[in-house]
């Protein structure tokens, strides 16, 4: 079933390239990036949030469901002159915890060239660049984008994007710090994968570069392609102060780090009211005997995942696309232990399927409240998890 389910999702990339979906701008917000057409001195601020009520229900037993502000952010841009523009989202997870998400100088040169530093979000998948809650069904991000690809995913770095527009292609090439995998302690895991070494601008390690991009056509009336990739080593704190002729120390430190190759692909198709997204992403650890050996984690060689999703857009009142209902249906498999090395032993609640159905109400562009309803098992439990999803958003 995996395997037809995966093949699916890939004829479905493949097939979708006689379609198109004109071109959305994934990095800048709707509210920040006018300021990219205003005078110099212009400033602009913006905001999205969502707030989420989850109830597990198993029979037999009674469960405390939980109640969440799960994230409000701010968004803030400022344009100096007609070329340099700056860009940040500031926010509050959980009501008590701060971050940055994002915070770039973005220096515009033409439509094909512009450059661009500060803390980026890593192109890869989908909604680890639109993450709005109005831009995603479901009331939860879906779970492929939380241990496949760890969003939200940002880091620091710099490099280039830019349009070309006679071949309906947007491209962007980043260097970015890597992933911290280890500070005393294992930061990846089996059950979570990458998504612990994270380094979220944080005083980030930094040694060696990492490097990754993203192409995307849009140029077919639509639909919405792209292709994206992520290649480096891990950081750790044992290389620093290391004696560079300790070749003992050296391969101590080595064990604790290892190398990321990723690549994903996301397809997304519209046609009248219905609307079809698959996702797939790929990634291969290196070195991940070595790591486990040495912090006792169980870390796999190999990270895969996949999602497909339908959803209709049915307008309230006749002529106005809003207040308008999205019925969808998505089904995910993931597996942080597709392939593991030869000292740790494949964990088959780790390779999970997630089947969620649910309705929204986008009764602006920028508000839309959601229900849904999921079921979640495991290759180690057939017997599905079943929850409950309730939640609002907003975006301006």
């Amino acid at each position: 079933m995996k395997n037809i389910l995966l093949t699916a999702g890939l004829l479905f990339a493949l097939i979708s390239v006689s379609y198109g979906q004109t071109y959305l701008d994934s990095t800048i917000n709707s509210s920040t990036k006018r300021i990219l057409f205003s005078d110099p001195n212009a400033f602009a601020i913006g905001s999205y949030g969502e707030a989420h009520y989850n109830q597990d229900i198993v029979e037999g037993t009674y469960q405390n469901g939980n109640m969440d502000l799960h994230r409000i952010i701010m968004f803030m841009g400022y344009k100096f002159n007609k070329n340099l523009q700056f860009f940040t989202e500031i926010e509050f997870e959980h009501v008590k915890e701060v971050y940055v998400e994002q915070a770039f100088l973005n220096y515009s040169i033409n439509s094909a060239l512009n450059l661009k530093g500060g803390i980026l979000l890593i192109p890869m998948g989908y909604v680890n660049e639109f993450h709005e809650p109005t831009l995603f069904n479901g009331v939860e991000r879906p779970g492929f984008d939380k241990y496949i690809i760890p969003t939200t995913w940002r880091e620091m770095g710099f490099g280039l994007h830019g349009i070309f527009k006679r071949a309906n292609l947007k491209y962007q090439a980043y260097m970015v710090n890597g992933f911290n995998s280890f500070d005393g302690s294992a930061r990846l895991s089996g059950s979570s994968g990458l998504r612990g070494g994270r380094q979220k601008a944080a005083k980030a390690t930094f040694r060696t570069p990492a490097f990754t991009g993203k192409l995307t056509f849009y140029g077919l009336n639509g639909l919405r392609l792209g292709v994206s990739g992520y290649y480096g080593n891990t950081e750790t704190s044992i290389f620093d102060g290391l004696d560079r002729t300790d070749n003992m120390a050296i391969q101590t430190a080595d064990s604790s780090r290892v190398g990321i190759a990723m690549a994903s692909f996301n397809a997304h198709y519209s046609i009248k009211n219905f609307d079809f997204t698959a996702v797939g992403n790929i990634t291969s650890i290196s070195n991940s005997d070595a790591y486990n050996e040495f912090t006792g984690a169980t870390l796999g060689s190999q990270i895969m995942g996949y999602y497909t999703e339908a959803a209709y857009r049915i307008p309230l009142n006749r002529g106005e696309q809003y207040p308008r209902l999205i019925p969808f249906v998505r089904y995910e498999n993931y597996d942080t232990h597709h392939a593991v090395g030869d000292r740790i032993a494949m964990n088959d609640n780790y390779n999970r399927e997630i089947l969620t159905t649910g309705i929204g109400l986008h009764i602006t562009p920028g508000t839309i409240v959601k229900t849904d309803f999921q079921w979640v098992k495991t290759a180690a439990n057939a017997k599905p998890t079943n929850i409950l999803n309730v939640g609002f958003g907003f975006w301006f």
